[in-house]
């Protein structure tokens, strides 16, 4: 098939426009990618410390707490209040929190995530279920960097003995693991209690 002058013309210019395109486009700065879903970065104020929460009974034995946090919401903090939830065999929720990073302030969405076993952790597993978890009041907190640790039933001397929950500072590169028993049919297993990797 002979091609025109015309038709040359017009493929050199589509050619060369494509080429000049691509040449700009590889010119252009590289955009960081940002899971919108989960981080959103706020330059002024740091978010205030966690406010003072009480924890209702539970609706049932093996709940799970799921701690209130400060989202941030039409230039201002706005406090989401916590709730119970089921708690979910071999998982753990890592409770939504904020850090200071380049300047400004990222807060990172609570999610479930799978409990990796601590090597020292010994596993309760026992045919006593425990009490439903008690009603705490969840002080102050001492910062904006600190982590309510949650109080929980410790199986010990053969019946249940409740440990009072309390804050501490939080852990770069960790998240708290929080003690919570589970149901395995007849039998109750214990999980958490320790600082997880994230």
């Amino acid at each position: 098939m002979i091609q025109t002058q015309e038709q040359c013309r017009r493929r050199l210019f589509l050619s060369a426009a494509l080429a000049a395109g691509m040449v700009l486009a590889g010119c252009a700065a590289p955009q960081r990618s940002q899971h919108i879903d989960r981080v959103k970065t706020v330059s002024m104020p740091p978010p205030p410390a966690p406010i003072v929460e009480t924890i209702p009974p539970a609706p049932y034995v093996d709940s799970y707490w799921i701690a209130g946090h400060w989202i941030w919401d039409k230039d201002e903090y706005v406090w989401t209040n916590g709730h119970w939830e089921q708690s979910r065999p071999d998982m753990v929720y890592q409770q939504a929190y904020w850090s200071s990073e380049h300047g400004g302030w990222v807060f990172h969405q609570g999610r479930w995530v799978q409990i990796i076993a601590e090597p020292r952790a010994i596993s309760t597993v026992i045919t006593v279920a425990p009490p439903a978890p008690r009603v705490e009041v969840v002080t102050v907190a001492p910062g904006p960097n600190h982590v309510w640790i949650g109080g929980y039933w410790r199986w010990s001397g053969g019946q249940h003995s409740w440990v009072a929950g309390h804050w501490e500072p939080r852990r770069p590169g960790y998240f708290w693991v929080p003690g919570h028993w589970l149901r395995a049919g007849s039998s109750w297993r214990f999980s958490g209690g320790y600082w997880q990797r994230y």
